[in-house]
């Protein structure tokens, strides 16, 4: 048989239910907080390196790095391009408040734009004067500021007057031509 309880026994107990389930889901989403926290820190040290002076450091997949008070991200390290023959002269202050004009731009010219977009006036798509051009853009030479995308089976940058072009893997080659640029690499 079950005894019989007070009201105030039946309010007390309740209470006392409810203070311990309170406890425990404080508990519970301090913990989650906490452990979540501690999981998605990044401690490693490997994630910071120095190179050509610089100091780089890993975020969101990206390796950053300041260059004065400019913050810049490659996909690659200076290191990791360093086999890449990059064949230009071209400098940063070639492209400052000028169009860039792109011709078969693809994933390489994300790097490019994040990095340098901030210097330029425009990047605009184009065609290369002589090539069949298949889209409704301006038809552009050399005379004009314009990096050219080509698939091939080695990586390189080159230029011709004020043409760059990537070749191969268009990302590691972006890196290696940016890091040039930006004086980082000779």
């Amino acid at each position: 048989m079950r005894k019989i309880k007070s009201k105030n026994q039946i309010e007390k107990k309740q209470k006392r239910n409810q203070l311990i389930l309170g406890i425990i889901m404080v508990f519970l989403l301090v913990g989650s907080v906490a452990g979540f926290s501690l999981m998605s820190q990044d401690n490693d040290d490997s994630s910071k390196v120095e190179e050509y002076g610089l100091e780089f450091y890993r975020e969101n997949g990206v390796w950053k790095t300041l260059i004065g008070e400019e913050a810049f991200a490659f996909q690659n390290l200076p290191s990791e391009v360093s086999n890449i023959k990059v064949d230009t002269n071209i400098t940063l202050g070639q492209y400052s408040n000028q169009p860039v004009y792109l011709v078969n731009p693809n994933q390489g010219i994300q790097e490019i734009s994040n990095n340098i977009g901030k210097y330029i006036q425009r990047f605009n798509e184009a065609c290369l004067q002589g090539q069949n051009c298949t889209k409704d853009v301006p038809t552009k030479d050399c005379s004009s500021n314009i990096i050219i995308f080509e698939a091939g089976n080695e990586t390189k940058v080159y230029s011709k007057q004020n043409c760059v072009y990537i070749v191969g893997d268009s990302i590691k080659a972006a890196d290696a031509f940016l890091y040039k640029i930006l004086g980082i690499t000779q």
